[in-house]
């Protein structure tokens, strides 16, 4: 009985958790910003074709000219690693736009202690990724759709390798979820203002200097303290290497971001309790480590983008 009941709850408190928003940012500027730094870095390297046939895309980018006003000043390599770091922030830069696609950030599952919830995802970065990795790919596709769709798979590899844009925490305190951690609050010291779970994550790989100067030492910090594996690479499916990332984010929001439930949060900011001892230090090193794992694997996916025969 209990365990019928239980599942009945669980089941209904996701059918709700559909009708909430979810959330549509992962990493700051920063962090996306020093993701399109590393891919640069690899591709420079071992590809300049890709590069050259991304860069060659872009002048037809329906931004071109925001995006030249930002690369003013800046000539060859640097120039390019620039536009590759504006590329995967864009996204966020045109909220509001008609290009603006809010549940293309995410693709969340529930993270819970109830054994029966439903294996749901809620947003639509799983198909997104799909179809825009089909448009950059298509040299018969408008060369101004193609440059849109680079910037979305850029962003959107960024976006899924934040642990809180694959999973999201149900139980008794949030029978709605906590919507990937925006409606959770923690402090970051006794005293201290709050956050909410999802802010936290987004920001604590930052480093000072701003957001050009910051990523580019982010990108520093996380190549050199995680180089490129040998091996491996995105095997004959693009879309399936895609959803094993997603679910390696899920199984670290299960086990990092809420430890298994044993994460303690706040309903309400007045709520919010300090975060434990090592969690930042944690979260800051997974952080890093999921930002340059992301630019390499982004590497390997831009590779597949070549010029019109």
């Amino acid at each position: 009985m209990r365990r019928s009941l239980i599942a009945a709850v669980a089941t209904a408190a996701l059918a709700v958790a559909a009708l909430a928003p979810a959330p549509a940012l992962a990493w700051n500027d920063q962090g996306h910003m020093a993701t399109g730094d590393i891919a640069y870095d690899v591709l420079a390297e071992r590809d300049p074709k890709a590069v050259a046939a991304i860069v060659a895309l872009m002048r037809d980018h329906p931004d071109h000219a925001a995006f030249e006003r930002q690369l003013a000043g800046l000539t060859g390599r640097a120039r390019e690693r620039r536009l590759f770091a504006l590329m995967a922030r864009w996204p966020d830069d045109t909220r509001g736009s008609a290009h603006d696609r809010p549940d293309w950030h995410y693709a969340v599952k529930v993270v819970s202690p109830w054994r029966f919830v439903m294996p749901l995802s809620f947003g639509h970065g799983e198909r997104a990724f799909r179809d825009n990795l089909a448009i950059a790919r298509d040299p018969r596709a408008p060369r101004a759709h193609r440059a849109i769709a680079l910037c979305w798979i850029m962003h959107g590899v960024g976006d899924l390798h934040q642990p809180l844009h694959a999973g999201h925490w149900m139980s008794w305190t949030f029978p709605k979820t906590d919507r990937a951690g925006t409606i959770a609050y923690v402090r970051w010291a006794p005293g201290g203002p709050s956050v909410d779970l999802h802010e936290f994550w987004d920001g604590v790989p930052n480093r000072p200097g701003g957001r050009d100067v910051g990523s580019e030492a982010l990108a520093a910090a996380a190549e050199a303290a995680h180089p490129r594996p040998t091996g491996g690479g995105l095997g004959p499916d693009p879309y399936r290497a895609f959803l094993i990332w997603e679910h390696e984010s899920w199984v670290l929001a299960k086990t990092v971001a809420y430890r298994d439930g044993a994460l303690a949060t706040g309903r309400t900011r007045a709520e919010a309790p300090v975060l434990p001892k090592g969690y930042w230090a944690t979260a800051r090193d997974l952080a890093e480590l999921r930002i340059a794992t992301a630019g390499y694997r982004l590497a390997d996916v831009l590779a597949l983008v070549r010029a019109e025969p």
